[in-house]
């Protein structure tokens, strides 16, 4: 593990942040990367671990302006390869959460990072998959009930391994 992910000096950690994205796309090191970076946590204070959804993510694509019809905006939809693609995620990135909650116990916040035009639906779509995880079981090792939240317009995070942390 990298040095500098070593999170044992920062006594006030309450929040550790991913990329959904960056889950899917490693695999199996993705799991063992964040494990590594929990088992070094020693902030005695509850972790809230944000896994942050972009448009793609919840298979959407950013809105635009129709300038065809009167500046109105639209959506539009991922092709339905993508979105299957994303679909098969899902599971796995809660596998992860599972293994990674081994380590250290954690909040699990979904959290989508869209435009406004889109953040109703990306929210929307976010509590689908916690309510289908939820009713096959896949939450039962949460202490507590996991939040989605948006997180309209912000800038975002471009950081390696996709992990920011943030300390109270």
């Amino acid at each position: 593990m990298r040095r500098d992910f070593n999170l044992s000096r920062n006594v006030s950690l309450q929040t550790l942040e991913t990329t959904a994205a960056s889950i899917a796309n490693a695999g199996d090191t993705a799991s063992g990367f964040l494990k590594a970076v929990l088992s070094t946590i020693t902030s005695p204070l509850p972790l809230n671990l944000v896994i942050t959804y972009r448009d793609f993510d919840v298979g959407l694509y950013l809105c635009s302006w129709d300038r065809r019809f009167s500046g109105e905006k639209r959506v539009e939809r991922a092709h339905l390869k993508e979105i299957a693609q994303n679909i098969l995620d899902h599971p796995r990135r809660f596998v992860v959460f599972s293994e990674m909650h081994r380590v250290r116990e954690f909040r699990l916040v979904l959290c989508a990072d869209v435009l406004d035009c889109i953040a109703e639906r990306a929210t929307r779509t976010l509590e689908c998959i916690l309510e289908a995880e939820r009713i096959k079981g896949g939450l039962d090792y949460l202490l507590c009930e996991p939040l989605v939240i948006s997180r309209v317009g912000l800038p975002r995070a471009h950081l390696s391994n996709g992990v920011v942390y943030r300390s109270g």
